[in-house]
């Protein structure tokens, strides 16, 4: 079997039009005859890729691939990090919407727990309650503990594979309460003082036993509505696999000025799944608005207020939140942006027959390009240049 896979890439700080992208060459696969599913390979579900269907539906796709509702089939890798409080809510959204989703899930999966998302919005909390303001950094999701946790602890990155037996179920959240509680101390966290979170970490036994049947439920309901398998299995059933990527390149793992990143955002982790077969073709897709976005705080070359982007823009998806805050702008330092790209570019080396190009969104919003003179049609969607 002939496979043609596409990677799409966010090459900024996120926000970029990354499900925008994916869903478009869900539905273009479909029409050529082609089988596509969309491979999630990084993050968690603090993705939010918003697919507009019609002036009067949209859908911000979380812990699902963005040509969901297009009845393309999803596959969690083995990189990706599975939410089962999330995924739940999620199904049960689409499914309303008349479409059941399909869902293939690597064992793999590290999975995160309420227990992550806790020490998240505790830390947050506490930052917020020292200084006066949140820091927002953390998503909310509790990615940023997982991964941690399976950074310093590896004993303790239990996945789909291990939560498969519910006999071992009380066992692993033991242990993963002993990595809440050595994160507190690592941030000299005065869990019982925190309004609101205090009653989580409390002796109060009532109130974590509750947490846990809740998950549990929660993890009931993901095991009976995924597929188990790896890569192989996919890779043999179908011939379009879409790399739809998480967060973008200004917010990879490896960044040595960012501190609250959790995954690989570029290549790394669609080249390791694809090193080693010789059967297909790639174009890598990098993905950018016509000028810069970025939630939360840290680094934004060119920041600008919105009014100076376009003052009549209305973004319904990014709205303030309460772990992101309000989302930023700024010009786009193509030369920057190309940087990362090119950077990100060696990883394909020696992997087989792969191009690129850039896709550029939200072309009608914003024109200009710092020190470059591409100039973009009236367009919300220019697709796309082939870059070298």
């Amino acid at each position: 079997m002939e496979h043609s896979a596409k990677i799409i890439i966010g090459a900024n700080y996120g926000d970029e039009g990354k499900g925008l992208v994916t869903r478009h060459f869900a539905v273009q696969a479909k029409r050529e005859g082609k089988s596509p599913i969309t491979v999630l390979h990084n993050g968690t579900a603090q993705r939010g890729h918003t697919v507009d269907y019609n002036p009067e539906f949209r859908h911000v796709f979380h812990h699902f691939g963005s040509g969901t509702l297009d009845q393309v089939p999803s596959f969690f890798a083995d990189s990706f990090l599975v939410h089962p409080m999330s995924f739940i809510d999620e199904y049960l959204e689409l499914s309303r919407c008349g479409r059941m989703p399909r869902i293939y899930c690597d064992p793999g999966c590290v999975v995160i727990t309420p227990f992550d998302m806790l020490i998240d919005h505790a830390i947050e909390a506490d930052i917020a309650v020292k200084n006066g303001e949140r820091e927002y950094g953390s998503c909310g999701y509790g990615s940023w503990s997982a991964t941690d946790r399976i950074d310093m602890f590896p004993e303790y990155a239990y996945t789909v594979r291990d939560f498969l037996n519910p006999e071992r179920f009380p066992e692993l959240m033991d242990d993963i309460w002993k990595w809440v509680v050595f994160r507190a101390e690592l941030f000299r966290l005065n869990l019982d003082a925190i309004p609101f979170y205090g009653r989580y970490f409390a002796k109060d036994s009532a109130c974590r036993a509750a947490m846990l049947r809740h998950f549990a439920a929660d993890l009931r309901f993901f095991l009976t509505h995924v597929t188990l398998t790896g890569f192989d299995g996919i890779w043999n059933r179908f011939d379009c696999p879409i790399f739809e990527n998480g967060q973008g390149l200004g917010l990879d793992k490896d960044v040595p000025y960012e501190w609250h990143t959790t995954s690989k955002t570029g290549l790394a982790n669609p080249v390791r799944l694809l090193q080693g077969r010789r059967d297909f073709s790639a174009e890598v897709i990098y993905v950018t608005r016509s000028y810069l976005t970025r939630h939360g705080v840290g680094r934004l070359e060119e920041e600008v207020r919105k009014k100076d982007i376009n003052a009549d823009m209305h973004d319904a998806t990014n709205v303030p939140n309460e772990f992101q805050g309000s989302l930023r702008y700024g010009y786009l330092e193509d030369r920057e942006q190309r940087q990362r790209i090119a950077e990100d570019w060696k990883l394909a080396e020696g992997l087989g027959k792969v191009e690129k190009s850039i896709a550029t969104t939200h072309c009608n919003e914003f024109c200009e390009v710092r020190n470059d003179s591409r100039y973009f049609s009236d367009s919300p969607y220019s697709l796309r240049e082939r870059i070298s």
